[in-house]
């Protein structure tokens, strides 16, 4: 069945901004973000409030894995999708649809109405790509992350042909294709100017700038 998200996925340039916090929430949406994904839960009631004010902004919560107990908590913000770090294979992802199906269920919710973004952040992931073709009907996008610890993935020789592996898998699994870079505090505006040559979002991470590091050092 095919995923029935209130907020269908755009075919245009998307730049979504990945926000730790309701203070870069608002920073990502000054700099001209069309969606949101939250890395850890937002204070209970700040969603409704975006919503109320932005009705059309798309949000997502980002998890570590299929089995991370902080969905059950996260789907009570009853999010769009949500953004899976580090998948591996399509298997990752048909056992998180598997349990969004279940959160939907108990919460009273459509069924696919949470669809998935899958970020590839392992060589095993770009290795076994194809298999997020039909992996879920759930399945909006298929991303490469950039910020992820495995240098393979970030050596200049590389990436052209980890980019082209990543093209391939979103077109035959009929999604979105997404990168998901990390840029400086100070030039997230120009880092969520568009996406890369054949991609068609970008989903950006913003590096705290070296005064607010030194700030929360200091405290």
């Amino acid at each position: 069945m095919s995923p029935a998200s209130p907020h269908p996925e755009p075919d245009a340039a998307w730049r979504i901004g990945t926000v730790a916090d309701p203070a870069a929430a608002e920073a990502a949406l000054a700099a001209g973000a069309d969606a949101l994904v939250f890395e850890a839960a937002p204070p209970q009631g700040f969603i409704a409030d975006l919503r109320a004010r932005r009705p059309g902004l798309t949000i997502y919560a980002a998890l570590d894995g299929p089995d991370d107990p902080s969905l059950d908590g996260l789907m009570a913000e009853r999010p769009d999708g949500v953004l899976l770090r580090d998948a591996r294979s399509g298997r990752d992802v048909a056992a998180l649809g598997g349990r969004l199906a279940v959160c939907e269920a108990l919460a009273g919710f459509p069924d696919g109405a949470t669809v998935i973004l899958a970020a590839i952040g392992h060589p095993l992931g770009v290795l076994d790509a194809r298999s997020f073709a039909g992996a879920s009907p759930r399945l909006a996008g298929l991303g490469l992350d950039e910020t992820a610890p495995a240098a393979s993935l970030r050596e200049a020789s590389a990436l052209p042909q980890i980019r082209g592996l990543i093209r391939l898998a979103a077109e035959a699994a009929g999604v979105a294709c997404f990168e998901m870079p990390t840029v400086d505090e100070e030039r997230s505006p120009e880092g969520l100017a568009a996406p890369p040559d054949g991609f068609g979002w970008i989903v950006v991470r913003a590096r705290p700038s070296i005064a607010a590091r030194s700030r929360d050092r200091a405290g």
